[in-house]
């Protein structure tokens, strides 16, 4: 059984070993193949494909594909060029190990505003006497009941914030407040003094933070984002930050990516620009992942059944 690796932009070596040995451990007679564009009309012959970011001549010469399986946990990219056949279902990472670490850069860019800790550091504060911020803690919104926004919501939990959760559907989490449908968004938001974008980039969240919901939050707020960047209409963002009414935001996540040079956001004394780094695809849980699924599907579990497959009309 063959199965074909393109990883486009991320580096071959890590995946192609990490894949190998979790193929091996799972005791699955596979060969790992990886598909180079250099020769686009010489076919693998593969059953299965791992992919990030794979060209379209891929697919055109690979004909005997059964399940595309995505290399990370967002499919809005995938799905928006159009490259993989209606015919062939996508499974995506769930978690994979992405949840702790994206959970670990959202609590911090949290502390980072509560604490004060941007006075310091060079050319900061150099004051033992410095004030400690005090008070009630802010209340933390996370957008996205999902793998990773769950993670995120139980991880500032912990820290003592008051936490509530916004999501298609309603999901409910022990001590937090839960709110669902558009119908609830605005109450979510007047009561988030972190709002955390959590969601996937689908026709429903794509422009969803626009001036008017972002105006429902309470004055002073700071936005963190990690879930997508089109799901933030950038110049309203950016319009309530220079008018006073957002406190800060910490930007993970951009519709153009990687973000250009004279975008306004690299510049803004409010902004934290990353560059997508909060939630890398740790390969080793992720390489598991997709052994554990081909060994499923090899078993005969639909492959609707199993975890992270792509409902192409949500978008996820």
């Amino acid at each position: 059984m063959k199965v074909a690796l393109v990883t486009s932009s991320m580096p071959l070596a890590p995946w192609q070993n990490g894949i190998t040995r979790a193929f091996s451990e799972a005791g699955l007679p596979t060969e790992l193949v990886p598909w180079e564009d250099r020769h686009p009309r010489s076919t693998i012959g593969a059953r299965y494909a791992l992919v990030w970011l794979p060209p379209a001549q891929f697919f055109e010469v690979e004909r005997d594909l059964e399940v595309v399986f995505n290399l990370g946990a967002g499919v809005d990219r995938l799905l928006a060029n159009a490259v993989v056949p209606e015919h062939l279902p996508i499974v995506r990472l769930v978690d994979a190990g992405m949840a702790v670490r994206m959970a670990e850069y959202v609590c911090f860019a949290i502390a980072r505003a509560t604490r004060g800790l941007e006075r310091f550091g060079p050319g900061g504060l150099r004051d033992w006497n410095a004030s400690r911020p005090r008070g009630k803690p802010p209340t933390v919104g996370v957008l996205g009941a999902g793998a990773i926004g769950s993670k995120i919501a139980e991880a500032a939990a912990m820290f003592g914030y008051p936490v509530r959760v916004w999501s298609r559907t309603l999901s409910t989490f022990a001590g937090m407040e839960a709110f669902a449908g558009l119908e609830q968004l605005d109450i979510f938001l007047a009561g988030s003094n972190f709002l955390v974008n959590a969601l996937p980039l689908t026709r429903d969240t794509e422009n969803l933070l626009d001036r008017t919901r972002l105006s429902k939050l309470p004055q002073g707020a700071h936005v963190i984002n990690v879930g997508r960047g089109a799901t933030i209409v950038d110049a309203d963002l950016l319009a309530l930050l220079d008018d006073g009414h957002l406190g800060g935001a910490a930007l993970d996540v951009f519709r153009v990516e990687p973000l250009p040079d004279d975008e306004p956001y690299w510049s803004h004394p409010k902004v934290i620009v990353t560059p997508h780094l909060s939630g890398p695809t740790p390969v080793a849980p992720a390489a598991t992942q997709i052994a554990d699924a081909i060994v499923q599907l090899e078993r005969g579990v639909p492959v609707r059944s199993l975890p992270g497959y792509v409902d192409r009309a949500r978008g996820y």
